[in-house]
């Protein structure tokens, strides 16, 4: 089946029951962090995103509900047959951000090379307008210069999406809307207009919930606590108190799950300033088993007046028993966790082999 806006495998994802058959057991997301699982590695990496105001009720699979636009349906077909991937997540209207008869649509897509954010269109059209804007976002950009007097303006806006999604899985429902609320109600009036904060369809790993994906940037967050709050929404203090709280950046390319995890270790040592700087991760070797690779970040900051590559060694050390609402016989009994065993700072970006430490590699 192809990958569209209407398929249940497409990017609108499909409805899934079996967490509801969890309950007696204990819900996924309590289990892993009674198990202390890391989530690190876990964030998807999409090259495009779209958002959609969709309003509630929702259904398990968000195209299936009530209010789901139609066109939509009939768009989807038409965009994966030219093959392009994207990933498509619906967002409640909310009486500050939205207007009525209107539908919010934000396309947010990666720049070409190394980079820190995404780049975002958005717009506010009339509800009869947003089928000519997706195909023009999607398959006819010569037409976009017609939404002009629907643009809105976006740059400096932070969005928070967190997952409610409760008909899909019980654990995004029971856990993400009381983390939504207090982000809402506390974090967001006092942001000046330059934070949102939305609730959002699935977006994935149900078992990390409550969990939420930081816009402009790509960035996931598992577990969080109303005590992590403060440090994720205002970054205050060091973003090492918050790595048992972070999946991991979706822009980064490669085999994401070592590249996130090395990118983590340099979040952690470089400080909140590292968010602003323009990246490119690699997998260099990997050994056969998935248990060991070697991993290179290069990086350039914001005034181009550093740049480097920092080389990291990522490796597994145990495992954590694994409750997920995947189907019984589709999820293995158990997930390797990881760590970084070495990072080393690089003297300047390198395309070949890894220098060693005689030829300008120092201890990060």
């Amino acid at each position: 089946m192809p990958t569209n806006l209407l398929s249940g495998n497409g990017p609108w994802g499909a409805p899934c029951g079996a967490c509801r058959d969890d309950l007696a057991s204990g819900l996924c997301s309590v289990v892993s962090r009674a198990h202390d699982e890391d989530p690190i590695g876990s964030a998807p990496s999409h090259r495009r995103y779209l958002l959609v105001e969709v309003a509630p009720p929702w259904a398990g699979a968000i195209d299936a509900s009530r209010r789901f636009p139609p066109v939509l349906r009939e768009l989807g077909e038409a965009i994966a047959a030219r093959g392009i991937p994207f990933r498509s997540i619906a967002v409640e209207p909310d009486a500050e951000y939205s207007r009525p008869g209107h539908t919010r649509a934000i396309l947010l897509y990666r720049p070409d090379g190394p980079f820190a954010v995404y780049d975002r269109e958005e717009f506010l059209v009339p509800d009869d307008r947003l089928g000519p804007l997706v195909a023009a976002l999607f398959l006819r950009p010569a037409e976009l210069p017609r939404f002009a007097p629907w643009r809105q303006g976006g740059a400096g806006v932070r969005d928070l999406l967190v997952c409610t999604h409760g008909t899909k899985d019980a654990c995004c429902g029971k856990f993400g809307y009381p983390l939504y609320r207090t982000l809402r109600d506390r974090y967001a009036p006092a942001a000046g207009g330059r934070l949102r904060v939305w609730r959002a369809s699935h977006i994935g790993g149900h078992r990390f919930a409550p969990t939420l994906v930081d816009f402009p940037e790509g960035r996931y967050w598992a577990h969080l606590t109303p005590d992590a709050l403060d440090a994720l929404v205002r970054r205050e203090g060091s973003p090492a108190a918050l790595r048992r709280h972070y999946r991991g950046w979706g822009g980064l390319d490669g085999e994401t799950k070592f590249v996130q995890i090395a990118e983590r270790e340099i979040l952690a040592r470089e400080g909140w300033a590292w968010i602003g700087y323009r990246q490119a991760g690699e997998v260099l070797t990997a050994d056969e088993r998935g248990t060991r690779a070697t991993v290179r970040i290069t990086f350039s900051s914001p005034d181009g007046h550093r740049a480097g590559a920092y080389e990291a060694t990522v490796e597994a050390h145990g495992n954590v028993p694994l409750v997920s609402c995947r189907a019984r016989d589709e999820a293995p009994d158990s997930l390797d966790q990881y760590r970084v065993t070495r990072l080393v700072e690089l003297a300047a970006p390198t395309t070949g082999p890894a220098p060693d430490a005689a030829s300008g590699e120092r201890a990060a």
